[in-house]
């Protein structure tokens, strides 16, 4: 533990703590007098019990909590988008009229790829994981590797106390640039079952045009139940699992909150990076940022006027849709906000600031690292930057076919074995009908002609893949390719695969453009790869000098394990003579209500309850049913589905967005204008209860 045991002075806010180190960072002073009334081990201990239990990983990139003692879990409705998406139909469309169980036998099954994850320990590895690297003579990227890092871990786990015990995995994550690594032991339920999804336009209400958007009115969560064998242990979905037992559960506040009252989320935030250099700024924004910017706006065109054509469309397009609206949205408020609060001028300052501390620091390391990844990134800014719209608008079509799977099959020919042919046939076959039986072929072949000439455009550098190089008809090209491949069609892949001719499959259009695809790819690859090598190490002893500089004062990175952030209920003002409250009504949907705009359409069930103004024990002492709030609490993308708890450690809301202004919070908090929105806990109730005539959950629920 030697290397946090510097820690000092946690800043109050900022940052996203893990609360293995809370006494090393002395984190338990400053959440006492933020207004924390519970003790600090109520909230992370693996011994006792602790809010820890109640919190885990929903699916692969959310948060979720355990709200009763029957493994009741609520996230966000956009974190149960895809599953829900995925269990959809016309005429059982649980995106659109939603879902509501009315006792338990409804609970539906979800996709096999949802699950739950709670995390049972976490243990600091560094000397372990530094040990293995100087055995194996390991550098720095790959000491930080999965390759490297994900065996390591397993065997960790076989010799931990958490062996016996099923569905367990480990995992080992880097901190601080890789100055320091943690092993968390985490234990996964893979039958998670839907109890409640509210309609589109309540869960997503304002849709994309609201996204980082405030204020709010969505009633943004969903609700699920674990379920486990009789003996309380993970297991494949059975009709004999019964729901989950926990002796932990977050209590629900029926009360309310006030402005300035303490809140506290807890969950895995993804990503952020906030030790990055000025030059690691601008290059995020010019070589990652802007290029998805660019390729996603015409998609995001491309799919909504598709969307509004058909219920077909729809269903079809949806997930990828709001998927695409965020990212676009995320990265082109970002590069605006870094430019309006000039964070690469306060990134200057603080490397001057660091240069200071360089070279009073006696270590030689640091005189130099900051012109280091400087010249780094001036190198292979055009580099990353067509590697990223490559990835966007060439790779990301649907149809494709591995060319090794071809080559596996021409071997076999050559060797002449009939097992092998056959085997070799019924991997193409398995592939293609799995891969490629789906895609709509009108749909993709758009979005590639869509989308191919930004990328003969906006590229940086002279390098394409062969097929695009003096091409003159690049559009009859590609529609040749959706017209003519074998790869999409049953009965024309068995034809072409009975004449037992690999030549036949490589002369396939499709098999032609995408062995050009890789081959610019693979070549493409190298100048990343040693970048990426470079970086990693330049980024180690210049995130070690920050850190040093600080008194270790920071919060490492977001890297989607187990953190807490906590801060107060506090209103907006993003701007002179602009001021936002604090909290939403959902009086202010209706006044959002618009007959030709999609994103603003009402649900007409709930306009009902509003009209009869029927909130029941939900409504506000005034009558106004609550809808969202803010906080200022510093959380990113895998927060999304925390709950929002007081200082009792009780549920009062779900976080589910940020604020478009504070955007550029994942490269630097701002305390004026970073914002989390959440959805106030009596309208999900409301929704529950009231809309979805779901009450059965409510007594399971322990509120307050």
């Amino acid at each position: 533990m030697a290397f946090v045991m510097g820690l000092t002075g946690a800043h109050a806010d900022e940052g996203m703590w893990l609360l293995k180190l809370m006494q090393q960072q002395h984190l338990e002073d400053s959440l006492r007098k933020a207004g924390l009334q519970l003790p600090p081990s109520a909230l992370y201990s693996e011994t006792a019990p602790s809010l820890r239990e109640c919190i885990g990983i929903f699916g692969g990139g959310c948060t979720g909590e355990v709200v009763s003692g029957d493994g009741l879990v609520l996230t966000n409705h956009h974190c149960g988008f895809s599953y829900v998406h995925e269990m959809s139909a016309i005429g059982h469309d649980y995106m659109k009229d939603g879902y509501f169980a009315h006792n338990r036998s409804e609970e539906l099954r979800t996709p096999e790829s949802l699950t739950f994850t709670f995390v049972l320990g976490i243990t600091d590895v560094t000397n372990e994981v530094n040990a293995e690297a100087k055995k194996r003579h390991a550098d720095e990227y790959t000491r930080q590797s999965m390759g490297f890092l994900a065996p390591l871990a397993q065997k960790m786990l076989k010799k931990s106390a958490f062996s016996k015990k099923k569905g367990m995995k480990a995992r080992i994550v880097p901190y601080f640039g890789g100055n320091q690594f943690y092993i968390f032991y985490e234990q996964v339920f893979g039958d998670v079952r839907l109890v409640a999804n509210p309609p589109y336009n309540i869960g997503q209400f304002g849709g994309n045009s609201d996204n980082w958007m405030w204020p709010r009115h969505n009633a943004d969560f969903c609700m699920f139940r674990i379920y486990a064998d009789k003996n309380g242990e993970p297991a494949p979905y059975s009709k004999s699992n019964v729901p989950l037992k926990v002796k932990k559960f977050l209590p629900i506040s029926l009360k309310g909150m006030n402005e300035g009252d303490y809140t506290m989320i807890m969950g895995f935030p993804g990503t952020t990076s906030r030790y990055l250099t000025a030059a690691e700024v601008k290059l995020r924004c010019e070589a990652t940022n802007q290029p998805i910017i660019v390729a996603g706006n015409p998609l995001l065109k491309y799919y909504k006027e598709l969307m509004d054509q058909s219920d077909e469309n729809r269903l079809l397009l949806e997930d990828e849709y709001a998927s695409w609206g965020n990212s676009i949205k995320n990265f082109g408020g970002m590069n605006e906000a870094v430019e309006k609060i000039h964070l690469i001028d306060q990134k200057k300052a603080e490397e001057e600031r660091f240069r200071q501390f360089a070279a009073q620091s006696g270590k030689p390391e640091y005189k130099d690292v900051i012109e280091r990844i400087e010249k780094l990134c001036q190198t292979y800014t055009d580099t990353l930057h067509d590697a990223t719209l490559y990835r966007i608008a060439l790779q990301d079509q649907s149809l494709w076919i591995r060319p090794s799977l071809v080559e596996a099959y021409e071997k076999a020919l050559k060797g002449g074995k009939k097992k092998d042919i056959e085997a070799a046939k019924k991997a193409i076959m398995d592939y293609c009908m799995e891969h490629n039986a789906g895609v709509d072929l009108k749909i993709d072949c758009g979005k590639v002609l869509l989308l191919t000439p930004y990328f003969v455009k906006e590229r940086k550098l002279k390098a394409m893949p062969a097929y695009l190089n003096g091409n003159k008809d690049v559009e009859s090209y590609i529609r040749a390719i959706y017209a003519g491949t074998v790869f999409a069609n049953k009965d024309r892949l068995t034809e072409a695969l009975a004449k037992n001719d690999a030549q036949v499959l490589k002369n396939d259009p499709l098999y032609k453009q995408v062995v050009d695809l890789l081959d610019y790819s693979e070549q493409a690859t190298k100048g990343l790869q040693t970048y990426n090598a470079q970086r990693k190490e330049l980024d180690k002893i210049y995130v070690r000098g920050l850190c040093e500089m600080y008194d270790w004062s920071k919060a490492p990175d977001a890297n989607f394990t187990l953190r807490m952030t906590y801060g107060h209920v506090m209103d907006l003002i993003p701007r002179d003579g602009v001021r936002y409250d604090w909290r939403t009504v959902l009086d202010g949907m209706f006044e959002k209500e618009s007959k030709s705009e999609s994103d603003y359409f009402i649900n007409e069930r709930l306009r009902k309850l509003f009209d009869a103004k029927d909130f029941g024990r939900y409504a506000r002492e005034d009558g106004k049913l609550p809808a969202c709030f803010l906080s200022n609490n510093d959380i990113t993308g895998g927060n999304s589905g925390s709950g929002v708890l007081n200082a009792k450690g009780e549920l009062i809301g779900l976080a589910f967005d940020g604020n478009i202004e504070s955007l550029s919070g994942d490269l630097k908090f701002n305390p004026a204008l970073q914002r989390c929105i959440n959805v106030d806990i009596r309208y999900v109730l409301f929704i529950i209860d009231k809309f979805g005539g779901a009450g059965y959950v409510l007594d399971e629920l322990d509120l307050r």
